[in-house]
């Protein structure tokens, strides 16, 4: 089961260094240079960071789980941050959650088999944070998603919408 925690700042930010203080960070994104993953990649200096351009098919699926298992076991971690893009961003490249919840499932599913993880943390955004929370509760391993107060999330139009406990329980269901 998705564990769903609620932060106490309505921004963005906190619960981003939140998350990345758990462990290793997997950014799987087509555009680094927003403010979101400049900060994501600040935030996860200290406990290392891989990043995936999603836009390299599985060669670059393929290159992060390698670079993800070898940082893991190098550093004798077992938690997974997952960040990158929302799906506004993706969906201007042409990607919708499906794909991007392969993508995830593509890396995440391989470390899996070769280093056990025991936890998946996101931000709880749509797009690659969401994908790693649905990845996760597919092949077994305990997550929890860290959303802004309100459970706010930013869809395809880009606008920020504040949710109930339930209603991200059930926006998640409809990706399992």
């Amino acid at each position: 089961m998705i564990e769903l925690l609620e932060h106490t700042s309505s921004s963005y930010g906190p619960r981003t260094w939140h998350n990345a203080a758990q462990g290793v960070t997997l950014a799987v994104a087509v555009d680094f240079s927003t403010a979101g993953e400049k900060l994501t990649t600040k935030a996860s200096a200290k406990n290392g960071i891989i990043h995936m351009d999603a836009k390299g098919g599985d060669d670059a699926s393929i290159e992060a789980a390698r670079q993800l298992y070898k940082m893991l076991r190098d550093t004798d971690c077992r938690v997974v941050n997952i960040a990158g893009n929302g799906i506004y961003t993706f969906a201007k490249n042409g990607y919708d959650q499906g794909l991007v919840n392969q993508i995830v499932w593509n890396i995440l599913s391989i470390v899996h088999l070769h280093y056990p993880l025991d936890k998946v943390v996101s931000g709880g955004q749509t797009g690659a944070d969401i994908a790693g929370l649905i990845v996760a509760e597919k092949l077994g391993i305990p997550s929890s998603g860290m959303w802004p107060k309100g459970y706010k999330m930013r869809f395809e139009n880009g606008v920020d919408v504040c949710h109930t406990k339930e209603q991200v329980r059930q926006i998640l269901q409809q990706h399992l």
